[in-house]
């Protein structure tokens, strides 16, 4: 049994909370390695997905000395929901927007990273695209950032993403932006499913339980989206494919691409590791859309890219705080411009 405790919270696991914009309590845990600790990590999920399926993941930083941090996305897993039934403030229902907002509250309110050590952002899916959206606005909050399968634009043809993008502007407009698409988080759910289907026979353990955990007192399934939500994803993927935007993105990121992944499009995210001045690219052929809970072999492939990964973003991260000289022990500050001078003078 003990290879199974990887699959359980870890020893030290402290649960906690805070209220975003909208009032909304948003479900928070945080962790800390035995012994020497080398900087911290923020994880956050895809889609659907909550904390309890990332005790594998939130395990192997820990032993890799890196304390850890996790949100759940309002909405999902052990955060606040509005269910059916309770529709009487459907303006609390969240959107991409608020799953940006929430990251950067609880990055800057919440996080207490490791002093003097650099701070990574690790995510999947949903999350990526939070992530890419955050980090064009605020590229000093992370040393780099480990994006499996991201979401960096709709896996379709243009001309259905601009008929459905147009479909859904125009409903928000109108007023039916709060109307819940009914069974969509069960529709998304039951896709993710099929997608993760092969996989069960090659790693039974983490298939299983992340199944059994759905079924759990704690309710942890995702609320039903919204009108608004779709709206805001395909808003959200337009900025961020505008030209300019991606290059704009100065974080290291490392982005994971399963050769099987039928849920995302492979081409946006090799097109976006390209565009990025410090964007790296892992792809893994036989990999599904599910990197975290992939086979041992093939997790194996991911996680060593990330340990190369990190270890050049800490290299990064020293040169960036190093003094600058042996007696010098102050940390170097980038030098301010001299205001240009007037001709003649």
């Amino acid at each position: 049994m003990k290879h199974l405790e990887r699959f359980f919270q870890p020893d030290g696991w402290q649960e906690g909370s805070f209220t975003n914009r909208h009032g909304k309590k948003i479900r928070t845990g945080h962790a800390t390695p035995k012994g020497a600790c080398k900087g911290t990590v923020v994880i956050t999920t895809g889609y659907a997905d909550f904390t309890e399926a990332y005790f594998e993941t939130i395990h192997n930083y820990l032993d890799r000395g890196y304390a850890v941090w996790m949100m759940d996305w309002a909405g999902h897993g052990g955060s606040e929901k509005i269910r059916k039934g309770q529709q009487t403030d459907q303006k609390k229902v969240a959107i991409l927007d608020d799953h940006i907002a929430d990251l950067e509250q609880f990055r800057k309110t919440v996080v207490e990273p490791a002093a003097g050590k650099p701070v990574f952002l690790s995510t999947h899916s949903m999350g990526g695209q939070v992530a890419l959206r955050y980090l064009d606005k605020n590229a000093d909050d992370f040393a780099g950032a480990m994006l499996a399968t991201p979401f960096v634009d709709m896996n379709m043809s243009g001309a259905k993403r601009s008929v459905l993008q147009r479909a859904f502007e125009t409903a928000v407009a109108l007023g039916f932006g709060d109307k819940v698409l009914e069974n969509g988080r069960k529709r998304a759910i039951h896709k993710i499913v099929e997608a993760r289907r092969t996989r069960k026979a090659q790693n039974p353990i983490r298939m299983r339980l992340h199944k059994t955990l759905m079924w759990l007192p704690r309710d942890l399934k995702a609320e039903e989206p919204t009108v608004a939500y779709l709206e805001s994803m395909y808003r959200s993927a337009t900025y961020l494919n505008k030209a300019g935007v991606l290059e704009n993105i100065k974080t290291p990121v490392l982005f994971g691409i399963g050769g099987r992944d039928d849920m995302v499009d492979n081409d946006a995210i090799r097109r976006a590791a390209k565009n990025m001045p410090n964007g790296k690219l892992c792809e893994i052929d036989e990999a599904s859309h599910a990197f975290w809970l992939e086979r041992d072999d093939l997790l194996k492939t991911w996680w060593d890219k990330i340990d190369g990964f990190m270890a050049d973003c800490h290299a990064g991260f020293d040169r960036k705080h190093m003094p600058v000289n042996d007696n010098d022990k102050t940390p170097r500050v980038p030098r301010k411009p001299k205001p240009p001078q007037a001709k003649g003078s």
